[in-house]
């Protein structure tokens, strides 16, 4: 499974190339103390969940004591930072591999969903009624620490507590890993929330002028992309589909577009002889290297 850089992710003051030019800067903010009476840990959505009732734990039992909650915050040039991923740390070893988390439930890889753009981990015995008034105390108290973009909060549940922090862009699916040591102890569960994964390019170049209507390429079938030129231009192309795809003229002349993430319409001038159209498709994701 490709995820985040996570040694480089808590290392303070790392640095990531972005895709498409710039960089990410890190660092590590501790927010506060995990209390693991049994070691059962539970990743989740703490704003869409029942504490009363809650989740089924991680299949594998961690270490028990009182753990540091790190958060790696990703800082853009632009001045937005997001939470990239979070971790409790169970001892000052380095891990060097992680392995997927499965759930207790069914083994299946630690995947959760985020409806409220927070994520948290705590453990089971975090039992208890939360009510609406204890839930909008949490909401107020989460908020009340929001730097730029992301906040956190931890609160007291049953027999021990629970740790929240926003989830990197928001709402979404996200996977949580065991960090290893060199000798396989656990030494941190980490969730990454895929702010340093970017994706994979592959490129396939088109003749111009395209052929009116859809334009049949494998690659682009493969990835779920749709390219299409309409009946009234020979400069203007439509990319859609449920892949991801972006396109630029061989020669590096200005091609400009507008629409909406999933559907652009791409336009450019009378190209030169010989100039190609090329089409950029996401075909998998990779971590950001670091700098």
């Amino acid at each position: 499974m490709i995820h985040s850089p996570f040694a480089a992710a808590f290392t303070p003051g790392a640095r990531f190339a972005q895709e498409q030019g710039g960089t990410v800067t890190v660092r590590v903010r501790e927010i506060g103390r995990l209390v693991v009476p049994t070691g059962r840990i539970v990743a989740a959505d703490p704003f869409t969940m029942d504490f009363a009732d809650p989740p089924a734990p991680l299949s594998r039992t961690g270490p028990t004591g009182v753990f540091p909650i790190e958060l790696a915050v990703a800082r853009f040039e632009h001045g937005d930072e997001r939470v990239a991923c979070a971790r409790v740390r169970f001892a000052e070893a380095p891990a060097v591999r992680w392995e997927p988390a499965g759930f207790e439930r069914d083994g299946q890889v630690g995947w959760y969903g985020v409806d409220s753009g927070t994520g948290c981990f705590f453990d089971e015995a975090a039992r208890g009624v939360v009510d609406d008034a204890t839930a909008a105390e949490w909401s107020a108290a989460h908020e009340s620490r929001r730097v730029d973009t992301w906040a956190w909060h931890v609160a007291d549940v049953g027999a021990a507590n629970v740790a929240m922090f926003s989830s990197g862009w928001g709402d979404g699916l996200y996977c949580t890993y065991w960090g290893l040591a060199a000798d396989g102890a656990v030494v941190e569960l980490v969730t990454d929330f895929e702010v340093l994964v970017g994706p994979l390019w592959e490129r396939v170049e088109l003749p111009l002028p395209l052929p009116f209507g859809a334009c049949a390429h494998p690659l682009l079938a493969a990835h779920f992309v749709t390219l299409r030129r309409p009946l009234l231009s020979r400069t203007t192309a439509i990319v859609g589909g449920h892949g991801s795809a972006w396109v630029e003229l061989s020669d590096g002349s200005p091609v400009s577009s507008k629409g909406e993430p999933t559907r652009r319409m791409y336009t450019w001038d009378k190209p030169g002889p010989g100039v190609r159209l090329v089409v950029h498709v996401a075909v998998g994701a990779r971590p950001l290297a670091a700098l």
